[in-house]
């Protein structure tokens, strides 16, 4: 549950959330709405959201440094890490019908990455309906 915010730290928060938008998409080269999911996919964002973190007294610079160094350290150095997550990604879209954006959205907003990531070193030796199942199922649960 969120911790309520002071007066403040309410009336402060949008205006950080639009510096540092800006500042991603100046940086990063990204439209508005990548920019927003950019922040708001990021522990970065739940930190600035913790009152007692007081991150929001920082310059959006310095957060968006900040940021940066999670993304940076959030990057796969496993080419077949990276492999796996396309072959899923790929395989999910065309079992559920999905378009790629949808099945991407879809990945990101259940978490299917990090399962993916925690339970790779077993399924990556499944065949492909195994895998398909499974990430079908973990998505399931986590709809309800």
């Amino acid at each position: 549950m969120q911790q309520q915010k002071t007066n403040t730290e309410a009336a402060i928060m949008p205006f950080k959330i639009q510096q540092l938008v800006e500042i991603i998409m100046q940086k990063k080269q990204l439209d508005y709405e990548s920019a927003f999911a950019y922040l708001y996919t990021s522990g970065c964002y739940k930190l600035l959201l913790q009152e007692d973190a007081k991150l929001w007294y920082m310059s959006g610079l310095s957060i968006f440094e900040l940021l940066e160094e999670e993304k940076k350290s959030a990057r796969l150095d496993n080419p077949k890490l990276l492999l796996f997550f396309s072959f899923c990604l790929e395989r999910y879209k065309d079992f559920a019908g999905l378009p790629a954006e949808e099945t991407l959205f879809i990945f990101r907003k259940y978490g299917v990455f990090d399962y993916l990531r925690d339970t790779f070193e077993m399924l990556h030796t499944q065949g492909e309906s195994y895998i398909l199942n499974e990430i079908d199922l973990f998505i399931k649960a986590r709809q309800k």
